[in-house]
């Protein structure tokens, strides 16, 4: 068998890395082909009665619209009070939402109220001077960066020379898909619990033999966490189903779960969040508010910490995407491979720091990619496959890595690990820190 060498190989995935940025083009930009994303992702939705359906919100910035669930709305709680009459009057039920501290409560429609858009109702209530919020849905691979998907790598890594940690005093979490069931013999993430509640199934929506939308993200982000932090324990939660669009509500009540789990067992926690969503007002969503509030006051009642750290988005402009974007939350944006502003990213004083997101190596599932998401050619990945990878999706978890390692080498805590990590790094307006953490490709 002939072995290329190494600098064949890096060439290779530089140049993977140059085809696909010019296979995909400005495509990013374009709304209607981001709505024809959503509206696909939609009707996929509507024909699988075990995923919650969603749909397309207009949005006055972009005329690609937003997508919002189709089966809840959302009200803070002190905004509930007197309003009984006019949800009644608009045939919904309010639910407190017990692991956000009932901060906020579910609308949903009463079981003997008349079908109807529940976007409408909405309309009815405000009419009413209630003020109900959308559920946003905190989409990956369905917005945007889809295009173009994962590309093979010629490199791979050497197998981890160190296993996962159980114990320690803190931990990361990673919310996202899950972890694939698949075992690699290479030793990759093989430290990492799997259980029917975190797996990521790859193949549901739509179920037809190749890979969703999102499928193996939380995967290929597990592995980046365990190359910046392979002595750090690993835990992996599932709230988004493997198309990559999970309502607000799923994904802020799994953060808070992590988190309380996590201090259950004495640890502290970074909770990477390698998602995330624009809002018709540039205001927070109303769930992911709740589960900062709420883990801030864990944290405080606990005397342990817990980091936040938050894809920036894939949307290339200013525009806050939350939960990046909520005070507090550590948002990293993405640059090309050159340590340049990659032109994708979402930038604004609202991001902490940037790395590589641009052709960033990390291990991947097995499957054949949907042609939808693959303008050039249909990929093939094979067992124990390394994949390079596109966004700032794959930008959080190289910081969330490195700050979990550095608290644990240095024994301190969370944020002085942070500001270890961000102390005497560039700045750059819009875009934060300059960090180098995954190294160039040449």
């Amino acid at each position: 068998m002939t072995v290329r060498p190494a600098e064949v190989l890096a060439q290779a995935d530089a140049e993977a890395v140059r085809e696909h940025n010019y296979s995909v083009g400005d495509r990013w930009r374009d709304p209607a082909r981001r709505r024809q994303l959503f509206e696909r992702a939609v009707r996929l939705r509507q024909e699988d009665p075990d995923l919650p359906d969603f749909q397309v919100l207009p949005d006055d910035r972009d005329r690609a619209g937003l997508l919002v669930s189709s089966e809840e709305l959302l009200l803070r709680r002190e905004d509930v009070a007197g309003c009984s009459d006019a949800l009644r009057r608009a045939g919904l039920a309010h639910v407190p939402v017990d692991v956000l501290g009932g901060r906020i409560s579910r609308l949903v429609v009463q079981s003997d109220a008349p079908p109807r858009d529940i976007i409408a109702r909405s309309g009815d209530l405000r009419r009413e001077a209630v003020p109900t919020q959308p559920s946003y849905i905190t989409a990956m691979a369905v917005v945007i960066k889809s295009l173009g998907g994962a590309e093979p790598a010629g490199r791979i890594l050497p197998p981890p020379s160190t296993t996962l940690a159980v114990g320690g005093p803190l931990r990361v979490a990673v919310v996202d898909t899950g972890v694939t069931r698949q075992t690699r013999s290479d030793g990759w993430l093989a430290g990492v619990a799997r259980d029917p509640g975190n797996i990521d199934p790859l193949d549901v929506s739509p179920s037809n033999g190749l890979l969703d939308a999102a499928a193996g993200h939380g995967t290929a982000v597990s592995g980046l966490v365990q190359q910046e932090a392979p002595t750090v324990p690993l835990v992996v939660y599932n709230p988004v189903p493997s198309d990559g669009a999970a309502t607000e509500t799923a994904v802020a009540e799994t953060m808070v779960r992590a988190v309380r789990e996590a201090f259950a067992d004495g640890q502290s926690v970074v909770l990477n969040l390698s998602l995330g969503t624009t809002t018709t007002d540039d205001q927070p969503p109303l769930a992911l508010q709740a589960a900062v509030d709420e883990i801030t006051d864990l944290a405080a009642q606990s005397g342990l910490e817990a980091l936040i750290v938050a894809a920036a988005g894939n949307y290339g402009t200013d525009r806050p995407v939350f939960p990046g974007a909520i005070p507090g939350v550590i948002a990293v944006g993405a640059l090309t491979q050159d340590l340049e502003p990659a032109p994708w990213s979402s930038s604004g004083d609202w991001v902490t720091c940037s790395v590589v997101g641009d052709g960033v190596l990390s291990v991947y599932v097995e499957g054949r990619e949907d042609p939808e998401f693959a303008p050039v050619h249909q990929d093939v990945f094979g067992p124990d496959s390394f994949a390079l990878h596109f966004g700032t999706s794959f930008a959080a978890p190289q910081v969330a890595g490195r700050v979990a390692q550095v608290a644990t080498d240095q024994q301190i805590g969370l944020r002085a690990a942070l500001d270890a990590v961000l102390d005497g790094a560039p700045d750059r307006p819009g875009y934060g820190r300059v960090l180098a953490i995954q190294p160039p490709i040449l």
